[in-house]
């Protein structure tokens, strides 16, 4: 949540014919993205409210609307998560310390919604409008492509310039078309570390390709965005090997889950984890079960593709055209797959050795 002054001190150093109401929380001003009127150079056509921390603008003259950030941002030049590092230091703990801990959640989930079409500004897709500058990325950008068999209608991007140089752009969109999440990853073969460098988010707040569900057929969760990819409309991510209670609740209302982590260490221990719940307080053994772990079905790796890492490699090693249908033939209950995993020998071995 941003300082009142921040905003005041921001709004009368930048704009033109600025006022503010008796309680100063809400500005107009000349716009200065479209310059306001011609006619009359009295009209104030830009309005900025404060918004209980949370500032919004719009201007009655060209339309132009959004969030402090991206005002911010336009003025200085910079991205929104350069402009995060200078208004919050890029430290949600930071920003949200003093508040309580349902507070804490609320305002880090409406930093995270700040739609992140601003990364599109340092990105390239195609060969870019002054040739051959870019065509070292570009050619990343598409080897990555064709390699992992990603079909054309899933924008990929690749970050040429900014904080995320270098790396492929995996973006989530809204119903709008607008981004609201995305996944930076280095191009297969850099050093660069981490592996994947994101946003901050809740993650349990995004759900890929909700709008798309055939509701009369599963939703099948996976690890990573390229592995939903591969599923078409009824795969999604928890974004990670981890699965919140919050993100499979939401998913059980629109229709029935299969779940499918990675064929690794990993993930089967996350499944497993997920599977078992949590351990009832005062007790060394006891367990209580998750109360959505017998409402999913899980896929298991058939031996056919024990070799194989996750979803993607299944159909780049395989060249499997039907994803959702082997999905769905080769997923178990809770109890079956239960089973499978505490007494199968090479998954215990392969998982479970120290």
């Amino acid at each position: 949540m941003l300082d009142l002054q921040i905003v005041s001190d921001f709004m009368f150093e930048n704009f033109e014919r600025v006022s503010s109401s008796k309680n100063g929380t809400h500005f107009l001003a000349r716009c200065l993205i479209c310059g306001d009127s011609k006619k009359s150079k009295s009209k104030k056509r830009f309005n900025l409210d404060f918004n209980g921390g949370n500032p919004m603008y719009h201007c009655f003259n060209c339309g132009r609307s959004g969030s402090f950030l991206q005002i911010y941002s336009y003025v200085y030049g910079l991205s929104i998560e350069e402009a995060k590092k200078e208004l919050y230091k890029f430290n949600p703990d930071r920003l949200t310390q003093k508040l309580s801990k349902k507070r804490q959640e609320k305002v880090i989930k409406q930093i995270a919604y700040e739609d992140h079409n601003w990364i599109l500004d340092d990105c390239i897709s195609g060969y870019d409008e002054e040739g051959m500058m870019n065509l070292a990325y570009f050619g990343a950008l598409r080897k990555f492509r064709i390699e992992r068999k990603i079909d054309r209608k899933y924008k990929l991007f690749i970050a040429t310039k900014g904080d995320y140089k270098g790396r492929i752009i995996i973006p989530i969109y809204d119903e709008n078309n607008n981004i609201i999440y995305f996944q930076a990853r280095r191009i297969p073969g850099s050093a660069m570390e981490p592996k994947y460098r994101n946003p901050h988010l809740e993650k349990g707040s995004i759900v890929l390709n909700k709008p798309y569900f055939n509701k009369e057929k599963y939703i099948i969760t996976v690890e990573g965005l390229i592995d939903a990819f591969m599923i078409g409309d009824q795969g999604t991510s928890c974004l990670g090997a981890e699965i919140t209670n919050d993100f499979i609740k939401e998913l059980i209302g629109i229709g029935k889950v299969i779940i499918s982590f990675d064929n690794d260490r990993p993930g089967y221990n996350s499944l497993i984890k997920f599977m078992k719940g949590i351990k009832k307080s005062g007790r060394k053994k006891s367990r209580q079960p998750n109360k959505y772990a017998k409402k999913v079905r899980y896929f298991l790796y058939p031996d056919k593709y024990a070799d194989c890492k996750d979803i993607n490699s299944i159909v780049v090693d395989h060249s499997i055209s039907e994803v959702y249908k082997m999905i769905v033939s080769h997923s178990h209950s809770f109890s079956t797959a239960y089973t499978i995993l505490r007494t199968d020998r090479a998954l215990k071995k392969k998982l479970f050795q120290n």
